[in-house]
């Protein structure tokens, strides 16, 4: 290339250089004019001076600033994504809560007076002595057979003749002596919102950590899911509007001194337990006999919201029911559903422990578990050695603050984001002479359940700061500051793309663009080829330019 073509080359440069300033000069001082952004349009007002001009600069500058520090406290409060309890509904009513499941449990677990009979079931024909006592000794060790609060200790177990007995299904046995509803329930005096009904019918045998229990208004087992279908899903379980004594469930115990074992290490007292009807345990309340039992319950309702969904659980400190972990097909909660494995989580909690520190399970405080084999009579020593462990649910990091620690189990629940709960309180009263039973060998104990209240406050957890909330608020600040939307936003993104783009074609700048592009890449193709004029030989010397490639060599 020749030098005097180099000079108009480096001029047209120059003039295209030029060109494209006063261009996007005059493109600027359009946009300044039409800008709906304030203080924009001063900037290139011909009307100030300089000064003017000067001091709008400076406005728009501290307004931009203020906006992007009032953007990072929003963001740091969004990032936080804190959780806020209000309540959604101070009175709602108690009737769109399902009444809970009210649980009956004898301290005395067995029926000393079917003895007999369970020798004959589950004893081989001419037992011997030694095998027939060590049965006896079995079925007097299940009669406070409870999980966590088991009364024999491992020195008289140690000293039973348990593995004799091995072979007798503890479940069976259990079952075959626990006491019936029949044994227990005083004819017609179960009372449903003052409406008679037979108590035998509804108050069901189910299993809790507690052992067999009788169970009103459930929907674990068989026969309440059969009641369930009788009465309609709608109906079932039950549902109650009104408070105070005598609008819910009331009935009578009678309890027979023959029961209970000579020397037995068992109380008189009977244990009601509240709970959710699909719930398998939950904790009990003591009842002396010869009294009158008032049961207060007031339901307690708390749902959050599903813009917490993107929280980790453990944040929130719920899990909604389809976060539920599948389970196998051999597990007996998964035919339940995932609500029910949430709701008992606990109780599975507690049998993993047994597991794990016995090797069996036992289907009279859990569900059957196909997976490991069934606890027997030998078993019961682990159960009592582990007493300890069995009886308290431990809190994580609980032992920074006792200075004594103690054994348990650290289960790691979450509650249902739906979280029903029932507040519970009892009042014991003393029943009147005339109202005591005749027979001294008789106890009885008179209970009423009921609502505390008719309505009910409903709370709802949602995140303080949602995305509405900062899409919101960065608009309002926006706004503030500069004066500006959404639309200011995309009439700034278009003046800087569309309208930039179009402005330039109209006043065909393109064309020096695409002439100054030529001229640089034939001077990149010239230097690849060494092909260096005479007047750069003349600047760099005799020598031609050495190119990299050829000369690996003395290269640069």
């Amino acid at each position: 290339m020749a030098k005097g073509d180099k000079s108009v080359a480096a001029a047209s440069i120059s003039a295209s250089d030029k060109c494209l300033m006063d261009l996007l000069r005059v493109y600027f001082r359009s946009y300044c004019e039409k800008s709906t952004i304030h203080c924009v349009r001063y900037l290139y007002d011909p009307q100030l001076h300089n000064v003017e001009r000067l001091i709008w600069c400076v406005l728009l500058i501290i307004s931009v600033g203020l906006s992007f520090f009032f953007y990072l406290l929003l963001s740091e409060r969004f990032v936080t994504q804190k959780l806020q309890t209000v309540v959604h509904d101070p009175q709602y009513p108690v009737f769109l809560v399902q009444f809970p499941a009210v649980g009956i449990c004898t301290d005395n677990r067995i029926d000393w007076t079917k003895l007999e009979a369970a020798k004959e079931k589950f004893l081989p024909a001419n037992s011997s002595v030694e095998l027939v006592e060590s049965f006896t000794i079995l079925v007097a060790r299940l009669e406070t057979l409870r999980f966590g609060i088991y009364m024999a200790s491992l020195s008289q177990l140690e000293d039973d003749n348990l593995e004799a007995v091995g072979f007798v299904n503890l479940t069976e046995l259990s079952m075959f002596l626990t006491i019936r509803c029949e044994d227990i329930m005083v004819s017609k005096s179960c009372l449903w919102r003052s409406a008679p009904f037979n108590c035998c019918e509804y108050f069901v045998m189910e299993k809790t950590e507690f052992g067999f229990c009788l169970v009103f208004n459930s929907e674990i087992s068989p026969l309440s899911k059969a009641i369930r279908e009788r009465e309609g899903r709608n109906f079932y379980p039950r549902h109650n509007a009104k408070a105070g004594q005598g609008t819910g469930l009331n009935f009578d115990l009678l309890i027979n001194e023959s029961f209970k074992r000579p020397d037995s290490q068992a109380n008189d007292n009977v244990y009601v337990m509240i709970k959710k009807p699909d719930q398998l345990n939950n904790v009990l309340y003591s009842m002396t006999q010869n009294t009158e039992t008032y049961v207060t319950v007031r339901p307690d309702l708390t749902w959050t919201d599903e813009t917490t969904r993107n929280i980790p659980p453990e944040r929130r400190n719920c899990l909604f029911a389809d976060e539920q972990h599948e389970l196998d097909e051999h597990d007996a909660a998964k035919k339940f559903g995932k609500p029910f494995q949430l709701t008992n989580c606990l109780n599975r909690c507690h049998e993993s422990y047994l597991v794990q520190l016995c090797n069996c399970s036992l289907p009279i405080f859990f569900l059957f578990n196909k997976r490991v084999k069934e606890c027997n009579s030998v078993s019961l020593r682990c159960l009592a050695r582990n007493n300890d462990i069995f009886s308290y649910d431990k809190r994580r990091d609980e032992d920074a603050l006792f200075s004594a620690t103690k054994p348990g189990m650290t289960c790691s629940c979450f509650v249902n984001c739906y979280l029903l709960d029932y507040y519970t309180a009892t009042t014991t009263l003393p029943l009147s002479a005339h109202k005591l039973p005749k027979d001294p060998q008789q106890k009885l104990f008179k209970v009423d359940v009921h609502y505390q209240v008719e309505t009910t406050p409903l709370y709802r957890t949602s995140l303080e700061f949602t995305t509405i909330d900062l899409i919101a608020n960065l608009g309002g600040i926006f706004g503030l500051c500069l004066g500006a939307s959404v639309v200011s936003a995309f009439e700034l993104i278009y003046y800087l793309t569309v309208g930039l783009a179009m402005h330039l074609y109209d006043n065909k700048y393109y064309g020096v663009l695409n002439k100054q592009l030529r001229i640089k890449w034939r001077t990149f193709k010239n230097y690849l080829k060494n092909d260096v004029s005479p007047a750069a030989q003349k600047n760099f010397g005799e020598g031609k330019l050495r190119h990299p490639f050829n000369h690996r060599k003395n290269v640069w």
